[in-house]
């Protein structure tokens, strides 16, 4: 690639870094949310960025109309320039890849979480809903096709695993990265997916010259799922590449992880800012002796149900604690318009409730649920948490697991799921849980509520440094390195 230091870039994503609105009849761009746009803006700041995204709200298709099909000058929020090129599929399409198949299909599948007595049934409407998808992932394919004039595509997530392969048909020549945040379970899983929507899925994939995940676990088993369901491939796991023979040529394609981070100068500005300092001290005032902490999405993957009843276990065993410890639940509502995630978001809700009559009293409620955007609430307990609980089934990385302890000024303790990503990496730091065990997730809330304060204080100073060091710009830095080696070893 041409400028060690600035690599001309183009993006693809199902979501865009801004989303636009209509306010008292002025068009407002906004920060769009999520951990993929966030973790993609540092390279807005420090490269030439182009960004292929799917038009959401009804003014981003207003916008999309606007551009004629190509990419126009914008600004993040920091005001750092970049190009965007918004596509418009269609609206139905968009609908049933995104409610269908991205989620849950492939969610559930990558998360292990469906109950396979029951679901998934593999019917007419999923292949029709699959045909749509190949639709949307057309579109966005055709809007990169135009774009891709730079010295890198990285393409992003599950939303578009088909693109890679429709960009290679369309001719590109540059260098094509596909980047999975989410988990990438073992070859059994796949089954649930019928034959030629998995094969089609895998090749679509294959279609990037590099394939990135967030653990090695994930690679492994990228690797071993090729292997068990393609003839015309090649797996080598100690090189970690896939050799996909074709009628025209053959093409190696390298399998790598790229552990995702956070910035943490981006996060320690947030503690200084008026509203999290006020929210800061009024938690500092109402807060009990302990608190156990959890932030998550309403998502059937983070397993909140079962924290909460590792949580009863705990005050059922250790009554002492009763008006000394409060969980801390602050939740964002998730996919609601999925009947899974629905019911799960009133299953959290009637067990809160259940652990609450059973244990509360005069005032003192065990499980402190808050539903909605609590930012400074989220800031202002990542500095005071005495422990966090993460017991997700399965998780791509967590950057709550990072972003927590970055912040925290009580040398609180981590209690981590073996099946979220960053147990990979935070091993070291945490007390490790499996996420189905009530019992022992109860058991290791308890000893880290009893961790001395020398031991708490040794492993929240490593942790910090480990974070430091494995930032976001790592992430980035990693996938570019690779990218400009597979041009250097084409020269």
């Amino acid at each position: 690639m041409a400028d060690p230091e600035q690599h001309r870039l183009t993006i693809v994503s199902n979501r865009g870094p801004i989303t636009y609105k209509v306010i008292a009849g002025e068009r407002v761009a906004g920060r769009a949310g999520g951990g993929l746009v966030s973790a993609l803006r540092g390279l807005i700041r420090t490269h030439s960025v182009t960004w292929i995204a799917c038009a959401v709200t009804d003014e981003d298709r207003v916008v999309a109309r606007e551009q004629h099909g190509k990419a126009v000058p914008e600004e993040d929020d920091a005001g750092n320039p970049f190009l965007l090129h918004l596509a418009e599929p269609d609206p139905a399409d968009f609908d049933r890849a995104y409610h269908e198949i991205a989620n849950p299909l492939l969610w559930f599948i990558q998360h292990e979480l469906y109950d396979t007595g029951q679901s998934p049934v593999v019917g007419e409407d999923v292949r029709e809903a699959w045909a749509a998808y190949r639709r949307y992932n057309a579109t966005i394919a055709a809007a990169a096709a135009n774009e891709y004039d730079a010295d890198a595509l990285m393409v992003h997530d599950y939303q578009l695993y088909l693109v890679a392969a429709m960009l290679r048909e369309a001719g590109a020549t540059t260098p094509i990265l596909h980047f999975i945040h989410i988990p990438w379970p073992g070859p059994g899983a796949w089954h649930l997916l019928p034959v030629d929507l998995r094969t089609e899925l895998l090749h679509g994939l294959l279609g990037a010259d590099i394939v990135g995940f967030q653990t090695t676990h994930d690679v492994r088993d990228f690797l071993a799922t090729c292997e068990e369901y393609l003839d015309a491939v090649t797996v080598d796991h100690a090189a970690r590449t896939v050799r996909v023979m074709t009628d025209q040529d053959a093409r190696t394609v390298l399998v790598r992880s790229y552990p995702i981070s956070i910035d943490p100068a981006e996060f320690r500005e947030h503690i200084t800012t008026p509203e999290m300092v006020e929210a800061t001290a009024e938690m500092t005032r109402t807060r009990t002796r302990y608190m156990i902490l959890r932030v998550d999405r309403t998502d059937p993957s983070k397993n909140i149900v079962r924290g909460f009843q590792a949580y009863d276990r705990l005050l059922t065993r250790r009554p002492d604690l009763r008006g000394e410890v409060t969980l801390l639940t602050l939740l964002n509502p998730s996919r609601l318009s999925i009947d899974a995630y629905a019911l799960y978001f009133e299953t959290i809700k009637t067990t809160a409730a259940d652990v609450n009559a059973r244990h509360g009293y005069d005032g003192w409620l065990p499980i402190d649920l808050r539903i909605g955007d609590n930012f400074p609430d989220v800031i202002a307990a990542y500095q005071q948490y005495d422990v966090l609980l993460v017991n997700a089934i399965a998780d791509g990385m967590n950057l709550i697991a990072k972003e927590a302890p970055l912040l925290n000024e009580t040398n609180g303790v981590i209690v981590l799921s073996e099946r979220a990503g960053a147990f990979e990496e935070l091993k070291p730091f945490v007390l490790a849980i499996d996420p189905l065990d009530v019992e022992a997730t109860a058991a290791a809330l308890e000893r880290a509520l009893e961790l001395s304060q020398s031991e708490r204080a040794a492993r929240s100073v490593a942790i910090k440094e480990f974070l430091i060091t494995h930032d976001i710009n790592r992430w980035i830095d990693l996938q570019l390195g690779d990218l400009d080696d597979l041009v250097a070893a084409r020269r």
